[in-house]
């Protein structure tokens, strides 16, 4: 009975695990907020100020950003490259009238309908292979579970 109830946990943990989230879920952190954009300004700069420089003058020349929002900007990259590239890939779509970055890479593709049928595709075969992981793994554990019957000390 116990090893039914432990494969239940399991089946209904893995299910929901790959189960999409809705349209409305904020971006994840990928950063560790030890320290900000400033400090990894600062550390960068001490390492290689003409670099920073010349990366700060392209970005105000290119954006057309006063030095502040330069260095701003530079800094948010530098703390959280990850986190910065979604975020600006997220800002780029939405200004374009994209609701996700589905329909963008589907609106800009030349082929779209191929793309879609990519991106579909991708997702299935995604979450059959997390599923079947998750089910080979649960299956192992209750293997290994029945083979191996828990006794405590003593008895």
């Amino acid at each position: 009975m116990k090893n039914v109830i432990l494969f239940l946990f399991f089946v209904a943990s893995s299910v929901s695990a790959f189960v999409p989230q809705g349209r409305n879920h904020p971006l994840i952190a990928t950063q560790l907020h030890i320290f900000g954009p400033k400090q990894a300004l600062d550390i960068e700069r001490a390492k290689n100020p003409k670099a920073v420089e010349a990366t700060i003058q392209g970005l105000m020349k290119q954006k057309r950003l006063t030095r502040e929002q330069a260095e701003k900007r530079y800094g948010e990259f530098l703390n959280d490259p990850d986190g910065f590239a979604l975020r600006a890939g997220e800002e780029t779509w939405k200004r374009e009238g994209y609701r996700n970055w589905e329909e963008a890479a589907i609106g800009r593709s030349a082929d779209p309908e191929a793309t879609a049928a990519r991106i579909a595709k991708f997702k299935r075969d995604s979450q059959l292979k997390g599923v079947s992981i998750m089910t080979l793994g649960s299956a192992l554990l209750l293997w290994y579970a029945s083979q191996n019957p828990y006794v405590p000390p003593g008895h």
